[in-house]
């Protein structure tokens, strides 16, 4: 399943697993977070158990779509979820999540709960565990904190940054009492200044823009996790993680981790055949119905923090006028597409009618409002007035057909649907819709990121943080100083100054129903521009093998990879 982060959503677990049936869902919990406390036990499944009953060593394989194309997670090219499962086991993160997405500070990499005032400016004050330090025996300093904020605060013309949110608010990082002190002092206040500082680099590969935006592309450059790189290999497209002898922290439980990369599609052979421990499964219901059958194989589930959406290019030469995309959407029947991708699992189907909250977190409301109803005859007239009329069986403007080209990666089932029905869909109002599949290794890195496409639809990774998290992916577009578009993640390249607004309000709001309002405007404004049609939210299904613990469906729980491990007999 092609899935993208959105920098670091979700259905309700018990409502899914009475619609799977108890059978399909494993009696699972919440991890025994030890430096992150998880509290949210029935929001996740991942066979709970307690350190003392997994068994130390062994081997662990999980699978990924491609080989990260940038292992600097901050870098544009480094967003994808694959890249996420390695790094994370790799670099610390100054706050973690519980399963129900509340922040947890990381006992790990901080000493103390950082401490946050409001007196004037908002200073928010780290302390760092004195036992931390990077792989090669440096200690972390509030230097690594003060030159990831100068990389990603969005002043550097050099630095090619998946976002700034949330760094372009900080004022200064600072040296405090002493190296091991961080004082962050914003000069706007950020209301979610957790989310900040994941993924912590250390200050050489930030200075640097040449670093930081190619010296991560072939290998991670360092670690400060319970695991380190033990080899990339390109022919086989295995990553291997082990144990990281300079951890300071409770000792990974297994001797390695193996990430290899298979084609979605094939993933469900390989967990069947014993080649990989762990899968994704989705909302696909053919990997559903055979992984129930696999011998010694669970399906855990958690809600689905994540969403299916369709990302809508408005530089392509078709798709400039939002009267064509307007069209477009009420061309297509989300409800359709919902309940073709939900119904067999037995899930209720109901498109997802808000960018930035999901169906059951607090906020959310249905902003779909005209442009996400179903109307194709207001679809045909808007192409007739945007001046595509009916040729024979195609739409022409100025001898030009209205033809839609659709990106899709290799081996994702789900894209192959969805696109289809889309095609079908549109086709009754005279637009010809071409879907193309490219090697998913270079979905994003050629042809999504670049925008070498008219439509394309993948999933986008959930967060506890969707007010904040949400600007960089719908601010509108900027030229730097090499007069390349910068777009962070927004890839349909669509944005209005009146949005960005919105979200720098809402960012610094601490009333948080004010901020859900403005941040609910946003989203109404966002449907306006059609900058993208989010089609349903869908479930995480994990099917794993049945003796792997601390592991399977998380939600919004960070992964604690030094607890992943097999059961004692």
């Amino acid at each position: 399943m092609m899935t993208v982060d959105r920098r670091r959503l979700h259905a309700v677990v018990v409502a899914v697993c009475l619609a799977l049936g108890a059978a399909a869902c494993t009696s699972g919990s919440a991890a025994d977070r030890g430096q992150m406390q998880s509290q949210g036990a029935a929001q996740n499944q991942i066979r709970q158990t307690p350190r003392e009953q997994v068994k130390d060593g062994g081997t662990f394989t999980y699978p990924l779509d491609s080989i990260p194309p940038n292992y600097n997670r901050h870098h544009l090219d480094g967003t994808e979820q694959m890249n996420a499962y390695v790094m994370d086991a790799l670099l610390p993160t100054a706050f973690g999540n519980d399963a129900a997405g509340t922040p947890v500070w990381n006992q790990d990499l901080l000493a103390s709960e950082p401490t946050v005032t409001h007196e004037g400016q908002q200073v928010v004050t780290y302390r760092i565990h004195p036992k931390a330090v990077w792989y090669d025996g440096s200690p972390i300093t509030w230097a690594d904190f003060h030159w990831l904020w100068r990389a990603l605060n969005g002043t550097s013309k050099t630095h090619q940054i998946a976002s700034s949110s949330g760094y372009e608010d900080i004022a200064s990082v600072e040296r405090g009492a002493d190296d091991r002190e961080v004082i962050v002092t914003f000069a706007k206040r950020y209301a979610d200044w957790q989310s900040l500082f994941a993924n912590l680099v250390p200050a050489s590969t930030t200075r640097d823009p040449q670093v930081f935006n190619e010296g991560w592309k072939d290998r991670p450059l360092t670690t400060a996790g319970p695991f380190k790189l033990g080899g990339i290999d390109v022919t086989s497209k295995t990553i291997t993680l082990v144990r990281n002898e300079r951890w300071w922290g409770k000792p990974a439980k297994l001797d390695r981790i193996v990430f290899r990369v298979i084609e979605p599609d094939a993933q469900i052979d390989a967990i069947a055949n014993g080649e990989i421990d762990a899968m994704d499964i989705g909302p696909d219901v053919n990997k559903f119905n055979r992984a129930k059958e696999i011998e010694g194989v669970d399906l855990r589930l958690a809600g689905g923090p994540n969403f299916r959406h369709l990302t809508i290019n408005g530089t392509s030469p078709n798709l400039q006028d939002v009267r064509v995309r307007r069209a477009l959407a009420m061309a297509i029947s989300r409800q359709a597409i919902a309940r073709a991708m939900l119904a067999p699992l037995g899930i209720k189907a109901e498109p997802l009618g808000n960018h930035i909250f999901m169906a059951n977190q607090a906020g959310y409301q249905d902003n779909a409002g005209d442009v996400g109803t179903y109307n194709p005859e207001r679809a045909k007239q808007l192409l007739d007035e945007a001046g595509w009329r009916m040729d024979g069986t195609v739409r022409r403007k100025d001898g030009r057909p209205l033809e839609i080209v659709a990106i899709i990666p290799s081996g994702v089932a789900t894209s192959k649907q969805e696109t289809e029905l889309m095609q079908n869909m549109l086709a009754q109002v005279g637009v010809k819709l071409i879907i193309s599949t490219v090697p998913s290794p270079d979905f994003f890195s050629n042809y999504i990121t670049p925008g070498q496409f008219d439509f394309t639809v993948f999933s986008w990774m959930g967060t506890p943080y969707p007010m904040s998290s949400a600007k960089s992916l719908y601010a509108m577009p900027r030229r730097n100083a090499s007069g390349e578009m910068d777009i962070q993640q927004n890839y349909a390249r669509i944005g209005t100054p009146a949005i960005d607004q919105l979200f720098d309000a809402t960012n610094r709001e601490l009333d948080r129903a004010k901020a859900v309002t403005m941040a609910n405007e946003a989203d109404r404004q966002i449907w306006e521009e059609v900058h993208s049609l989010t089609l349903y939210q869908r479930p995480e299904l994990a099917a794993t093998r049945s003796t792997l613990v601390n592991f399977g469906a998380f939600g919004f729980a960070t992964w604690v990879y030094e607890d992943i491990g097999w059961g004692r007999d």
